[in-house]
């Protein structure tokens, strides 16, 4: 056969008779790949398998089960060179009958399996390049420490959020970013990832910045292990989530204030969804609801569905929030009796629709205030400007009858002459006319105080 591998290139073929159990043929690279010459494997021709790592030999058996003339197989295995050094090896097997004596020959192309950095260089520090630009471009941080606490990694989002460089930080111990009040819990953090590989360990607390600045951050930390399960690394994951706590701190801060603005009003402010449950109540509703029917309200109960409503109230209730539900926007003046004082309650009651964002109605608010005071006032208002009205009808008309009499008779007098007996008279229907007059006074006056302050039952506003 003519040789078509040349001994310079790391590559040999054989070709093996399974019937006939014998080499046919073995290319002379196999030197250059085994340190072996052809010879030694026609004299022994098991020593193939005889310098097979013991390792790879059974799976190499079950691998070679699968062989057929219409499924070739690779293989990748090592080999004990004939100077003892350890080469890895790429073999394709393929199996063919021959057309002559029909037996199966087992052809073999054998050639060096160099490692992918070794054959590769350029792809390898490509694939590193990579890796390395994607850990820094990550949001998160990552860092590792070794087994005394000391930083062997952290990546470019963690040193730029502290300030410092790669060479001021690697070998520190992680205490020196750490805020002494949060050095304990670290340390507690630290020791269960040792003791406990393969966990997941939490972790929240404040590193400190090269320039003093404080920032929260939250780490889960795992232990990393050799082949022998020894820990070697601890690596840990984390965020900063200072931006997340100040946006909270200032939401619990809003809802707070609100929450306080909201009890601290007289009117009463509740929700409730679809199915009429409570949602929301603020303090005065929950007070008022109490002091007319003698049971609190609770968070989830129904509304109005609780001791101290008639089936008549329930029913006009469940028609009110009906309206809402459906869409309309509309309020009623309601009245109720105190328990406590069996006074008449007037509410002016407003019912708004709540809408998802989809336009659908999911519950309603309702917003109640108070009026019974406001009414009264207004009721004293109204029966005072009566009174100012008979007052001016009074005045304009039962008044300047005497007045326009009185002055009539002033006009008649003598004034030259007082002694005339005419004046005499005249003073006569004078004195007539004032007590008309002094009447019409004493009917106004009463007429002022007529329901007046004496007996008023609202309060000023």
């Amino acid at each position: 056969m003519p040789d078509l591998f040349p001994p310079e290139l790391n590559e040999c073929a054989l070709a093996f008779d399974i019937d006939g159990q014998k080499f046919l043929f073995i290319s002379p690279g196999i030197t250059n790949i085994l340190g072996y010459t052809a010879s030694a494997f026609y004299q022994n021709i098991n020593l193939l398998y005889e310098i097979t790592d013991p390792h790879y030999k059974d799976s190499l058996k079950v691998q070679a089960e699968k062989l057929t003339e219409s499924t070739p197989i690779e293989l990748f295995y090592k080999l004990i060179t004939a100077d003892g050094q350890i080469k890895e090896v790429h073999e394709k097997r393929s199996l063919v009958a021959d057309q002559h004596s029909g037996h199966k020959i087992l052809l073999s192309i054998i050639k060096d399996h160099l490692p992918l950095k070794s054959r590769l260089p350029d792809e390898a520090k490509l694939r590193e390049k990579f890796l390395n630009s994607l850990i820094d471009s990550q949001t998160n941080f990552l860092i590792r420490f070794d087994v005394n606490g000391c930083f062997t990694f952290a990546n470019k989002q963690f040193l730029k959020l502290l300030g410092y460089k790669n060479s001021e930080l690697i070998g520190k111990h992680f205490s020196y970013v750490t805020i002494p009040e949060d050095t304990d819990r670290c340390e507690k953090a630290f020791n269960n990832c040792i003791n406990n590989p393969g966990k997941v360990v939490h972790l929240a607390h404040k590193k400190r910045a090269k320039d003093g600045s404080i920032f929260d951050t939250e780490w889960e930390f795992t232990a990393i292990t050799n082949d022998e399960g020894i820990v070697t690394d601890i690596q840990g994951i984390g965020h900063n989530i200072t931006d997340g706590r100040l946006a909270r701190e200032e939401a619990d801060w809003t809802k707070n204030n609100l929450e306080a603005l909201i009890n601290n009003t007289q009117d009463q402010i509740w929700s409730l969804d679809k199915e009429t449950r409570y949602v929301y109540m603020n303090k005065a509703y929950r007070t008022q609801i109490a002091q007319l029917t003698g049971t609190e309200p609770k968070a989830g109960g129904y509304s109005y569905l609780h001791p101290g409503y008639s089936e008549q109230i329930i029913e006009e209730w469940k028609q009110y929030y009906g309206r809402a539900l459906a869409g309309e926007r509309y309020a009623i003046v309601n009245e109720s009796i105190d328990l406590l004082t069996q006074k008449v309650l007037s509410f002016e009651i407003s019912f708004n629709p709540i809408y998802k964002t989809t336009g659908e109605v999911t519950g309603v608010g309702c917003f109640a205030r108070n009026i019974t005071e406001w009414l009264e006032t207004e009721k004293a208002i109204i029966d005072q400007n009566e009174r100012l009205r008979h007052i001016a009808s009074l005045t304009s008309h039962e008044l300047r009858r005497p007045v326009a009499s009185m002055l009539g008779l002033i006009n008649l007098m003598d004034r030259v002459n007082f002694f005339n007996p005419d004046n005499k008279e005249i003073i006569n229907h004078l004195l007539t006319v004032g007590n008309e007059i002094d009447e019409v006074i004493r009917l106004i006056i009463d007429k002022t105080f007529m329901n007046g302050p004496a007996k008023n039952n609202y309060q000023t506003p």
